[in-house]
């Protein structure tokens, strides 16, 4: 904003600048000192998710069903917690919700790796060089400025970050799509998404190591869904995190095939792509049965559509093989995934 302001004062702004400055002062008077602080929207969506859930499985959350809510102690995600609690509660209201926020639940929360257990690389080299062979920012420059010359280049990829940001607010009639082209989105999303990757995908570029920072929530995971089936005291166990601990989850469960390993840089995007993984509210749900054999199986969901695990699906015996539902036998499932966890370098309880 303060870049726009100063070239609008030296005359230098299109009548297009122009306009896209006063945008952008809608948009920093919204967001002014709510840095990192939940949007109505994004309130309006967990509760919209609580919702839903409540009723698709409404067996599971009837009568006084026991809800465990647990979040990390940054005010976004308890304000999240709230919001779908609340819903839930509105739904039935004999329900026993157990929410809380508190450092104790940090190690598999938000774990931070102060110790480096987890290696990991600098590569910003790579990076910079992603972006010099992909981001071009002359057009978009030249269609805002008179002379762009000598005004810094990452006013391009910031206007596009608040393009992408201002979708998750209530700043809607707020848009500045149109002031990129298709190619151009694409290249900006396309060095976003390797970013991405490596910090939280199973990239090589840094020894395959950086999904087992979640290992301490995915060890959890395990423990409290054994613990529901043997005692059955909760109904759900609810989390409230953060995009890159939900991002890197699912890359360490390979979930839909998320643990990929890509050396080609122009193919992580077939494989990995950080909007269908992490758009705003994104959610992981695990529904668990148990059928009338007595045997426990699960269903998975990343952002309310079916997900599914490289291992082989569960079929009652008896029953014609189908390709659409995936269920999976939980003791596939907890084997599949412990052997992963074998190879963590973080040891349980950290």
């Amino acid at each position: 904003m303060s870049i726009l302001q100063e070239e609008y004062n030296r005359g230098n702004l299109t009548p297009l600048g122009e306009d896209v400055m006063h945008r952008l002062e809608i948009v920093c008077k919204a967001a002014e000192s709510r840095y990192e602080e939940l949007t109505v929207k994004g309130a309006e969506q967990q509760r919209g998710i609580a919702q839903r859930m409540y009723s698709n499985y409404p067996a599971l959350l009837g009568h006084d069903a026991k809800v465990r809510a647990r979040s990390t102690i940054v005010i976004r995600c308890i304000l999240s917690m709230n919001a779908f609690t609340n819903a839930l509660a509105g739904c039935n209201k004999a329900l026993q919700i157990d929410a809380d926020a508190s450092k104790h639940d940090m190690y598999y929360m938000n774990w931070y790796d102060p110790e480096h257990i987890v290696p990991d690389k600098d590569l910003k080299a790579v990076t910079d060089s992603i972006n010099k062979a992909n981001i071009h920012p002359e057009r978009f420059m030249g269609s805002i400025l008179k002379n762009p010359e000598g005004i810094c280049d990452a006013l391009y990829s910031d206007i596009y970050m608040i393009c992408g940001n201002v979708q998750g607010t209530s700043v809607s009639d707020v848009s500045f799509w149109d002031l990129f082209t298709t190619d151009e989105l694409y290249s900006l999303y396309y060095c976003s998404n390797a970013v991405w990757y490596f910090n939280h995908g199973n990239s090589p570029a840094k020894d395959n190591m950086r999904p087992f920072v979640q290992s301490n929530l995915l060890r959890t995971i395990i423990a409290q869904a054994d613990d529901a089936i043997t005692d059955g005291e909760y109904a759900a166990d609810l989390r409230f995190g953060h995009d890159g601990n939900l991002s890197s989850l699912v890359t360490l469960m390979n979930l839909n095939g998320l643990g990929a390993s890509v050396r080609e840089i122009d193919k992580i995007a077939e494989v990995w792509s950080i909007t269908d993984i992490i758009p705003m509210a994104a959610n992981l749900q695990m529904v668990f049965y148990r059928n009338k054999a007595g045997k426990v199986i699960v269903h998975f969901s990343l952002n309310e559509r079916e997900a599914s695990l490289p291992i082989e699906t569960y079929q009652p015996e008896g029953a014609k093989k189908s390709s659409t539902a995936k269920f999976y036998l939980w003791s596939d499932v907890k084997s599949y995934w412990n052997d992963i966890l074998a190879r963590s370098p973080v040891k349980s309880g950290i």
